[in-house]
């Protein structure tokens, strides 16, 4: 069960970070007054939204530090590739938009995969 955990946490606290750095770097586009990409990097980069985003993918390497300590890498890695599933489906549920047909096909290609890697444990 403990492994269950930290696998979630690796994975919510990813998805976390890349959901909070994705609508800052829209709100700074749109009402921001800065000037190139310079100016936008540091824009984002002093913004507290943002290092909480940054700060929740350290904490999800240092969860998944702790599922390498309880699971072998050939079956921990797989399991992170949900993230590639979750982020874009917690996307449009946070932003709005569609996953286009193609997409959820290589979607459902990547859960099939992650199912088929945990059952041959």
């Amino acid at each position: 069960m403990d492994r269950i955990f930290w696998i979630a946490a690796t994975l919510g606290l990813s998805i976390y970070g890349q959901l909070v750095t994705k609508w800052r770097a829209d709100w700074h586009t749109a009402n921001s007054h800065v000037e190139g990409r310079f100016g936008f990097v540091f824009a984002m980069l002093t913004d507290l939204w943002v290092l909480s985003g940054l700060a929740g993918a350290f904490l999800a390497s240092i969860a998944y530090m702790l599922v390498l300590q309880k699971l072998p890498l050939a079956y921990a890695y797989p399991l992170m590739a949900l993230s590639f599933v979750l982020v874009p489906v917690a996307a449009v549920l946070a932003f709005g938009g569609r996953i286009p047909l193609m997409q959820a096909t290589g979607l459902f290609l990547i859960v099939l995969g992650v199912s088929l890697s945990a059952l041959s444990r």
